[in-house]
């Protein structure tokens, strides 16, 4: 990554996705078949914000013709579908039977081969991306002074589809049905980018307010409800009661990003400053943590916790999250140096000079 790449980068929204990865990884710590109630409470939003992150980290552009169409798809297909493909398969035998499930590309189907049922999250944010750059256009011939507005509002019709289409056995083919709700979110992201950029400037206690108040919001549609909590699951198009996941998928976002706001704060003015480079540097590498975590943890790391600590369940689930964040993190430094196309990160090397300069 190149030096004014990286300065290009804003450090509220990376440590925002190192929180949000940490959280992702303790919500593995179950497997898929487990719901105590730290894993339901997490899984209210932190896809949600997964995706809303995502949106807060673009800056969209009208594509005009087909060339700059074409190169869009092509810089998705190499960030998004070529890891998809290269970890399906890493994960899963190679077989005749298994094709077909990895082409189709939903969660259930992911789930039937055998593979990491984590990688929907690359199909349907491909397809999202899609969505969201067919509105950026549309919205381009709207006039209007305030189109990132507008790319707000369409997140609700967005959001009515992906919640109104039916519901089908083994999903939609590369989470179709998903990337409506999933491109909501990366919409809202982009409508409120600004606004929250501008906020995270505000008094510290105006930024610790925001806060207490997500923090409330937030318990009370999770925590309070106790065992009324169903487990929401994005990946399989099973959102519950749908107020109480838009309510509970925005508070918790906001809670997650207040807490980064006066995380950020406190590192710059606060009475003993401190670096944040490691967790922006987390923040910078989720995708491949993202990729290279659960498997590790789940086979490796919990049941050799076990061997020594029987529970409880959430000191457990904490103690591996700790350490598959540091060598998922660790693991992704070796893969960006010496590969990383693994990782959907392809670097564009300077031709090479021209023997005759005649």
């Amino acid at each position: 990554m190149s030096e004014k790449k990286k300065k290009s980068r804003i450090e509220l929204i990376d440590i925002a996705k190192a929180i949000t990865i940490i959280l992702v990884i303790l919500g593995h710590t179950t497997g898929n078949l487990e719901t105590p109630m730290y894993r339901r409470v997490l899984y209210t939003f932190h896809m949600p914000l997964f995706f809303f992150l995502a949106g807060m980290s673009i800056k969209p552009k009208v594509l005009k013709s087909f060339g700059a169409w074409k190169s869009y798809i092509e810089k998705n297909i190499l960030a998004l579908v070529v890891p998809y493909a290269i970890f399906a398969f890493i994960f899963s035998p190679f077989t005749f039977y298994n094709v077909p499930k990895f082409l189709y590309g939903s969660w259930q189907k992911l789930g039937q081969a055998g593979t990491l049922t984590s990688l929907w999250y690359l199909t349907s944010f491909f397809v999202a991306r899609i969505y969201c750059q067919i509105l950026v256009n549309a919205v381009d011939r709207i006039k209007t002074n305030n189109k990132k507005a507008v790319l707000g509002i369409l997140a609700i019709p967005m959001f009515a589809v992906g919640f109104l289409l039916p519901k089908i056995e083994n999903g939609y083919p590369w989470c179709l049905d998903i990337s409506f709700v999933a491109s909501g979110f990366i919409l809202l992201g982009i409508a409120l980018r600004q606004r929250i950029l501008i906020l995270a400037q505000a008094k510290g206690w105006i930024l610790g307010a925001v806060t207490a108040a997500s923090a409330i919001v937030f318990a009370c549609g999770t925590v309070l409800r106790s065992d009324a909590l169903e487990l929401v699951l994005m990946c399989g198009s099973a959102y519950g009661n749908l107020f109480l996941f838009l309510l509970n998928a925005v508070s918790g976002s906001m809670l997650v990003i207040g807490i980064s706001m006066l995380l950020f704060r406190i590192s710059r003015e606060g009475t003993r400053p401190f670096s944040t480079v490691a967790i922006t540097y987390a923040g910078q590498h989720t995708m491949g943590i993202f990729l290279l975590h659960k498997n590790f943890q789940l086979e490796l790391v919990i049941p050799w916790i076990r061997t020594w600590l029987a529970g409880p369940q959430l000191l457990v689930a904490c103690i591996a999250t700790c350490i598959s964040f540091v060598a998922s993190l660790l693991l992704c430094a070796v893969i960006e140096r010496y590969i990383p196309q693994l990782l959907g990160q392809f670097p564009q090397y300077p031709a090479q000079e021209s023997r005759s300069q005649n």
